[in-house]
């Protein structure tokens, strides 16, 4: 995000702060900027410098794309007044649009008709301002509306009327299979795409013009419209297409549906000031939803025990004031941030220890119970293992959840049952030929319940001796509570006794990433030794690196039988290593 310094004071033009000084403050109050450049003023005649600005929004603060959210923010950081322009004044019109919006996923439009326009190339300083921000200049009425987008945050298009007409539809992709963009680029369209269309011809995305209504220096009359969506549309429709513009980059975020009107206000004050004409209708405005400001609790004295330092009451309760309300803000949480970065992290001791005061132990109880249950496994043998929520078969096809944007598109059904994961795993097991493999894993599941969501956590365990397997299972479950499938068990735990804390029992185990099978080779080995000598010799002559397991499978008189498991390696290199320890060459 670009700022000019100038057109930063059109909304604070009591603004007189050296820039190496803003762009520090600009940094403290989260709007991080590592660089300013020294320019000269965009309007040359009057001589002296201007200063841009290079900013990284938060990618909550979509507000703060627009000059509007940056200077209000400094208003409240400087105590200086944020000033509007004047209330465009719209003559009476007996004409009224015939727009329509055909779809949820628009929570507020405002359009007008302006007629008898005269449009032309760009005058200097506005061709600078859109090239400075990284935008060609088309013509006037096109570069008023981008300037706009920069000033105020909130995307908004002309549509030339003797293309388009007056009837406009804001609704899902009806039958479009093609649409070419503004720049002509080709786009293949399937229904989940959110447009603006006439009952004829396609014309416009949420987030990027067309061809077939693009305006252009002969262009007389124009339908100019502002709009806000669900950002999750637009995010899926930008990601679907592989199209990013300037619009969608804002129209993804959370803009605030009440700064249209004062954006609007601005463009068609612009567009009659450079362009000339007259507004030819009534105003549109869809707002069938009106955006209603969260109520939130707020304690003053908050922000001084997080942050550690004494903030005044009064000073908390004004911040709060004047921040006002904004998409972001919906907790307590959000106010007390705000509190404290207007207050100033500088004014936070980097040399002080902390001062806190014991809080109430807020943990799950099963969180105990889950951490308890992975030390017995692990301390009984198992190997923890994680599997995805996702699967592609449902268990019980009437009661599983499906969600509607997985990121695998044959896995779309939330998880019912740990088991057939673990069964998948068993699989891999199999494949890296692992001896004797014993796994568990605790996660959730998730199912529909008399309409209702449900999600609970479970353990799945797998064992492939039946009986080693129940005798394995915590004995305070009952019946009720657990489910074999083969060699597979899996227990809600939900429903079970839970402890009121939890201690972690010391363990030397780790973790082991397999990348490769396991290889299992025999070796007869006659000797006089005890079973406890021979298998410590060959333990410390195999590399620890390669070594997954030895044991001894047979022993006859002074006659044993090895079996050795080799790991992080070729089958080749393990059967050289293997004959040469065992004397076998």
């Amino acid at each position: 995000m670009k700022l000019i310094y100038s057109y930063l004071q059109k909304f604070l033009p009591d603004l007189s702060i050296e820039p190496q000084k803003l762009r520090d403050d600009l940094n403290m109050i989260g709007h991080f900027t590592n660089f300013y450049n020294t320019i000269p003023l965009l309007k040359g005649d009057q001589g002296g410098f201007d200063y841009v600005f290079d900013l990284d929004i938060k990618v909550n603060r979509g507000d703060c794309l627009g000059y509007y959210g940056l200077a209000k923010d400094l208003s409240i950081l400087y105590n200086i007044p944020l000033v509007l322009p004047q209330n465009f004044s719209y003559p009476n019109s007996n004409y009224t649009l015939p727009i329509k919006v055909d779809t949820t996923n628009v929570i507020r439009v405002m359009a007008v008709k302006i007629v008898h326009l005269k449009n032309s190339i760009s005058p200097d300083w506005l061709q600078t301002f859109l090239k400075l921000h990284g935008v060609n200049s088309i013509n006037t009425l096109v570069d008023l509306t981008n300037y706009v987008m920069f000033m105020y945050g909130i995307p908004n298009h002309a549509f030339d009327t003797a293309k388009s007409t007056d009837n406009l539809i804001w609704q899902m992709n009806p039958r479009y299979t093609e649409f070419v963009s503004l720049d002509k680029t080709k786009l293949t369209l399937d229904q989940s795409i959110l447009m603006i269309n006439n009952p004829s011809k396609a014309l416009s995305l949420s987030f990027w013009g067309g061809q077939a209504c693009a305006i252009t220096e002969t262009t007389t009359d124009t339908v100019v419209e502002m709009a806000i969506y669900n950002p999750t549309t637009v995010r899926q429709n930008s990601r679907q297409l592989k199209a990013v513009t300037e619009a969608s980059i804002r129209l993804e975020k959370q803009l605030d549906p009440e700064l249209i009107p004062v954006a609007f206000n601005a463009l068609a004050s612009l567009i009659i000031k450079h362009c000339g004409g007259q507004v030819g209708s009534q105003i549109f405005d869809y707002y069938p939803h009106p955006a209603l400001a969260p109520v939130i609790e707020f304690d003053p004295k908050l922000p001084s025990i997080v942050s550690g330092i004494n903030i005044p009451e009064s000073f908390a309760l004004d911040i709060v004031k004047k921040v006002g309300s904004r998409p972001d803000i919906t907790q307590e949480e959000d106010l007390v941030e705000e509190v404290v970065r207007f207050y100033g992290y500088d004014k936070i001791p980097t040399n002080q220890p902390l001062k806190y005061k014991q809080l109430p132990d807020i943990t799950p109880k099963v969180i105990y119970l889950i951490e308890q249950l992975k030390d017995k496994m692990v301390a009984d043998g198992y190997d923890e293992v994680l599997t995805w929520p996702l699967v592609s078969i449902p268990t019980d096809p009437k009661t599983v959840i499906t969600t509607q944007n997985s990121i695998n598109s044959e896995s779309i059904y939330l998880r019912q049952s740990l088991i057939p994961s673990l069964k998948a795993q068993l699989d891999q097991y199999n494949r890296y030929k692992l001896p004797g493999p014993k796994f568990f894993e605790i996660g959730k599941i998730y199912y529909l319940e008399k309409g209702q969501y449900i999600e609970k956590f479970a353990l799945a365990l797998y064992n492939q001796n039946p009986e080693k397997l129940r005798r394995d299972v915590p004995q305070n479950v009952s019946a009720k509570n657990i489910k074999f499938d083969d060699n597979f068990a899996e227990i809600i735990l939900d429903n079970l006794p839970k402890p009121d804390s939890y201690t972690p029992i010391p363990s030397d185990s780790h973790a082991i990433e397999l990348t490769n099978q396991i290889i299992t080779l025999d070796a007869n080995v006659i000797s006089d030794q005890s079973t406890e000598v021979l298998l410590k010799h060959y333990q410390s002559t195999i590399d620890p690196n390669i070594l997954w397991q030895i044991s001894i499978a047979d022993h006859y008189q002074n006659k044993y039988t090895f079996h050795v498991s080799y790991y992080n390696c070729d089958d080749k290199t393990a059967k050289k290593i293997h004959l040469a320890v065992f004397n076998l060459i």
